[in-house]
C-alpha cells in the first residue's frame, strides 16, 4: 500500500517523493490509491487557503487555494482539459481529432475552456461556506472519477500512458472497490451533499467514457485529465 501511495503521489504531483514504479503498467495496478493522493492535494491547497485567510480576504484566499492545486499537480490534468477542448472543435475523423489533441500548442477552444473552468472553480471556492472541506472532497472525487472512467471505458483510444490505466481498471471490480474504499472517508466529509457528489461523479465518469468512445475511439490520458478537472469543478458547485 505504501509503495502504491508513493508511486501515485510521484505521478500525480510534483512532490519530491520519487516515482517508485518501473513501468506505467505497474503504476496503473496500484492506481486504486488515487483518491488518497487527491485528498492529500486537497489538504495542501486547504492549508494554503487557511494561511491566506489569516492575513487576506476570502476572495484572495480562494485564488491562493486554486493556484496551490495547479502548482502541486503541475497543471497536468488542466493540460488534458485544454487538449480535449481543442480536439472537439475539429471537424473530421477521429484520427484528425487525435492529431489536434496531441499538438503541444493550445488553440482558442482550449484556452476558452480552461479560462471558463478556472473562473467557475474560483467562484465556487469563493462562495463555498466551508472552503477547506470542499477542496478535499473535490480533489478526492476528481481522482476517483478518473478511475471510474477507466473502469467504464470500452478501450483506450491509442497506446500511451492512458491505455495502461484503462487496461488495468476496465471492468475490474476488485480495483474499483479498493479505490472506492479509499474514497469513501472523504466522501463522508461532504455530509448532506455526499449522495449528490457521488451521483455527479458517476454521471460525469460514465458520460466521459461513452463520449470519448464516440469522439476519439476510446479513452486517452488527455480525456482522463479533462475528467479530473470537470469532476472537481462539478463537486465544488454541488457542495456550494
Amino acid at each position: 500500500m505504501l509503495r502504491a501511495l508513493r508511486s501515485c503521489t510521484g505521478f500525480l504531483t510534483v512532490l519530491p517523493v520519487g516515482m517508485g514504479f518501473r513501468s506505467y503498467e505497474e503504476l496503473a495496478r496500484g492506481a486504486w490509491a488515487f483518491p488518497l493522493v487527491g485528498a492529500l492535494v486537497g489538504l495542501i491547497a486547504a492549508a494554503a487557503a487557511f494561511v491566506a485567510l489569516l492575513f487576506l480576504p476570502k476572495s484572495i484566499a480562494a485564488a491562493v487555494a486554486l493556484a496551490a492545486l495547479l502548482a502541486v499537480t503541475g497543471a497536468n490534468h488542466f493540460d488534458g482539459l485544454v487538449d480535449v477542448a481543442d480536439a472537439l472543435m475539429v471537424r473530421g475523423s477521429r484520427e484528425a481529432k487525435l492529431r489536434v489533441m496531441h499538438e503541444p500548442s493550445a488553440g482558442s477552444a482550449g484556452v476558452a475552456a480552461g479560462v471558463l473552468v478556472l473562473l467557475m472553480s474560483y467562484l465556487a471556492l469563493y462562495e463555498a461556506p466551508a472552503m477547506l472541506s470542499v477542496l478535499v472532497v473535490a480533489e478526492a472525487s476528481a481522482k476517483f472519477g478518473m478511475l471510474l472512467t477507466c473502469f467504464s471505458a470500452r478501450r483506450a483510444s491509442h497506446g500511451g500512458i492512458g491505455s495502461a490505466f484503462v487496461d488495468a481498471f476496465r471492468g475490474n471490480w476488485r480495483r474499483l472497490g479498493m479505490s472506492f474504499a479509499c474514497y469513501l472517508p472523504f466522501l463522508v466529509v461532504a455530509w448532506w451533499s455526499a449522495p449528490a457528489v457521488l451521483l455527479l461523479t458517476l454521471f460525469l465518469a460514465l458520460a466521459a467514457a461513452e463520449l470519448a468512445e464516440r469522439w476519439f475511439g476510446g479513452v486517452s490520458g488527455d480525456v482522463l485529465g479533462a475528467v479530473n478537472e470537470l469532476v472537481r469543478l462539478g463537486v465544488m458547485l454541488v457542495m456550494v
